[in-house]
């Protein structure tokens, strides 16, 4: 059975200064048979043009036939939930769960480490905030990896498997859960810390091959646009380019 790739991404301009700036409004991609492409398109359109951030002036949509044989089916990362009372207790649970991440991974943190590491993914965090994709952050030499730091490096190619939804709306859970599962299974992965940049969501998550999926239910105030995503890597178990290669270019399908 062959598939298609559909990929949405919706943007304005907006008037920084005396520059004009593209601001992006929304995303989506899909992995989905023939008969599906057309009310997937759809909605997809649907959905950028009623996001909360914005009308946009430029929408894209991309159509790409695959073959059946070049995607891998994953098993959906285990979920856990941490209720917490506001978003600096779920920062904190965050960069709590990473430092576990990075130990169970072979390092060693002192004391004095620890509190560099915590001050180190704050400073990170920051840093995504204007960036299109993610950081790619190598936890053995303190660098970044991104080719374009702009743009960043973005995991694409991936849906839920037996996935039907052409109702247009986001399902933050369900897309944040394909996509972490995919990143867990990248080479060199380590980690991975997301917050959404939608003004309206504030539940952000941490993710790993041994942590699972952490929901956590508070990383930001409600209205607070900012959000990133950091993949801590380690270059001792991979290189770059193998991981930026499977992250951008494997068909993925995740079984929820």
């Amino acid at each position: 059975m062959d598939y298609y790739s559909l990929k949405m991404r919706a943007s304005q301009q907006v008037l920084t200064g005396s520059e004009k700036k593209e601001q992006h409004i929304s995303g989506a991609e899909r992995i989905v048979t023939k008969e599906s492409v057309e009310d997937v398109c759809k909605a997809m359109i649907r959905r950028a043009m009623t996001h909360s951030k914005g009308e946009p002036d430029f929408i894209n949509v991309k159509i790409e036939k695959i073959q059946a044989e070049d995607i891998q089916v994953l098993k959906a990362l285990p979920v856990t939930r941490v209720d917490v009372n506001s978003a600096e207790e779920g920062l904190n649970w965050a960069y709590k769960l990473l430092r576990d991440a990075v130990v169970e991974n072979g390092a060693e943190l002192t004391a004095m480490a620890i509190e560099d590491f915590t001050a180190n993914l704050k400073a990170l965090l920051r840093e995504t905030f204007p960036m299109r994709g993610a950081m790619l952050y190598d936890i053995a030499t303190g660098t970044r990896l991104e080719p374009d730091r702009a743009r960043g490096v973005r995991a694409t190619y991936m849906d839920a498997l037996h996935s039907s939804e052409v109702d247009g709306k986001k399902n933050h859970f369900n897309e944040a859960i394909v996509l972490a599962t995919k990143v867990a299974n990248a080479p060199g992965i380590v980690a991975e810390l997301c917050i959404s940049d939608d003004p309206n969501y504030v539940t952000g998550y941490v993710a790993s091959k041994t942590l699972g999926y952490v929901r956590i239910m508070k990383m930001k105030e409600m209205n607070d646009e900012n959000g990133g995503r950091i993949f801590l890597f380690d270059s001792r178990k991979a290189s770059a380019v193998e991981c930026i290669q499977y992250l951008q270019q494997q068909k993925v399908l995740v079984e929820l």
